[in-house]
């Protein structure tokens, strides 16, 4: 009984390890991205298709500024320091830059931050990559190959 449980075990085994894997592969259903993160959804700023016929979400609505948090990412308003991403647990609700420019506080964690934008604009995501365009619709990260070079809001 013990072998033919052992038979069947390494049968199993070796039935298990003979499936090929396939590599990942890009989907074909268009409007891949259908809802925004940013609590304004896409209202503010609609993300325009980007150049690999992808939809974005949009992630970020400036002027603004955003730190990096070990726990996420946190964004707020320049002027009023009103926090922009509200679902994010780790961001105190309001951090107004001084007038000698945008520092990072501590999270509700106790984390430091670096600061990683601050500009006038939006920001959409996208599957290969995420677009920044300024206040007048011009490309900021023009490396990004999958970006539209002008996108006004």
């Amino acid at each position: 009984m013990f072998a033919t449980l052992r038979s069947f075990a390494t049968l199993s085994l070796a039935a298990t390890v003979a499936v090929q894997a396939t590599s990942l592969t890009r989907r074909a259903d268009a409007g891949q991205v259908l809802i925004g993160c940013y609590p304004g959804g896409a209202g503010g700023c609609p993300c325009p298709t980007d150049l690999n016929g992808d939809s974005g979400v949009l992630i970020n609505v400036f002027p603004g500024y955003q730190c990096a948090y070990p726990s996420g990412a946190c964004a707020w308003a320049i002027a009023s320091g009103q926090l922009q991403d509200i679902a994010q647990g780790n961001c105190p609700s309001s951090a107004p830059c001084a007038s000698g420019g945008c520092d990072c506080p501590a999270d509700l964690n106790g984390d430091s931050g670096v600061l990683i934008n601050q500009f006038e604009g939006y920001q959409c995501a996208y599957p290969n990559g995420a677009c920044t365009w300024d206040q007048n619709g011009d490309l900021q990260n023009i490396y990004q190959g999958n970006c539209p070079g002008s996108a006004k809001c």
